[in-house]
């Protein structure tokens, strides 16, 4: 995968890990182990995040290239173990640094 070079394809890429994010934290909270349980929580956390994100892209709000890191990289990357989709915001996260083409 590469980074997305576009807006469009940026949001199409947020869209994927929202899907994604929402399908993990229903898993977690169906599951029985208390350890997935306890992720739900983070899940969907970040999930809304993910929302508020492609919001702000739409709007014309979000700033591209500060070269900071998305807000809830930090989050994404505490369960990075567990989430199948950690290149994906890998990806996402590049982008925001450093814009898209």
């Amino acid at each position: 995968m590469r980074p997305p070079q576009t807006v469009a394809e940026f949001l199409d890429l947020v869209d994927q890990a929202i899907f994604e994010m929402d399908e993990l934290a229903i898993c977690a909270e169906e599951d029985l182990d208390d350890e997935m349980a306890d992720l739900a929580q983070p899940f969907a956390s970040i999930s809304h995040r993910l929302r508020q994100l492609h919001q702000q892209v739409e709007q014309g709000k979000h700033q591209f290239a500060d070269g900071n890191d998305l807000p809830f990289m930090p989050l994404v990357r505490t369960y990075r173990h567990v989430i199948p989709i950690y290149q994906l915001f890998t990806l996402l996260n590049q982008a925001h640094r450093r814009g898209t083409a």
